[in-house]
């Protein structure tokens, strides 16, 4: 199983301290759920176990945004219904995978994790990586577009396509003096941690020393 490096966008990390410090003051609530439910994903992005949450790349249409480099993975936080019938994962991790040139692990930046309703996970995703609803973008034109569909899907459509690392992650890489081997790669950062943390140059990511997920 291939181990991967995880860079997450500021806006991830800041989300991620916010629910370590309301899971604190509020254990079993609402916000402690999320954040068990995003450490949980963290780490499965982490050790390559994106099959066993129902991973899927994504894909592009006219009506959407173009996100045919990324992939979502389904993280169970509450349970919804309608008419009687479960809707399975109520919240969704959105995520891009690129190979280093460092002959080192590659790596998984994570975009956003954030509840299905209203395409808001897609919404936000394509925010942050400034994609226009309906824009097709000329450089993603190499990866195939998929198709929606029901029950298992192909090995190839589980996982982002692997691209080479831009040179914006690559300085984000590069400006963390902590980043986490691939054997630790399965814990997350925590508020305490995020003092390891470099402040990254305009990608938006961040890398950090992961401290235990176990607790």
């Amino acid at each position: 199983m291939t181990q991967y490096r995880l860079l997450l966008k500021d806006q991830l990390m800041q989300q991620l301290t916010a629910l370590s410090r309301a899971a604190k003051s509020q254990p079993g609530g609402l916000r402690d759920r999320e954040f068990r439910a995003l450490k949980t994903g963290l780490r499965a992005l982490a050790e390559g176990r994106e099959v066993a949450f129902d991973g899927k790349r994504l894909g592009y249409s006219p009506e959407h945004h173009d996100l045919r480099d990324c992939a979502e993975i389904k993280l169970p936080v509450i349970q919804e219904t309608r008419h009687n019938h479960d809707l399975g994962p109520s919240h969704r991790l959105i995520y891009r995978e690129f190979e280093a040139d460092d002959g080192v692990p590659p790596v998984r930046q994570v975009i956003c994790f954030e509840p299905r309703g209203d395409d808001r996970p897609f919404e936000v995703a394509a925010a942050r990586l400034g994609r226009e609803s309906g824009s097709r973008l000329q450089t993603l034109d190499a990866i195939s577009n998929t198709r929606p569909q029901l029950g298992p899907r192909p090995r190839g459509e589980v996982a982002p396509i692997r691209q080479l690392l831009p040179p914006d992650l690559q300085a984000a890489l590069a400006a963390a003096s902590d980043v986490a081997p691939a054997r630790g790669a399965a814990t997350l950062p925590t508020a305490a941690a995020t003092s390891h943390t470099s402040r990254l140059p305009s990608s938006g990511s961040r890398t950090s020393r992961p401290p235990n997920l176990t607790k």
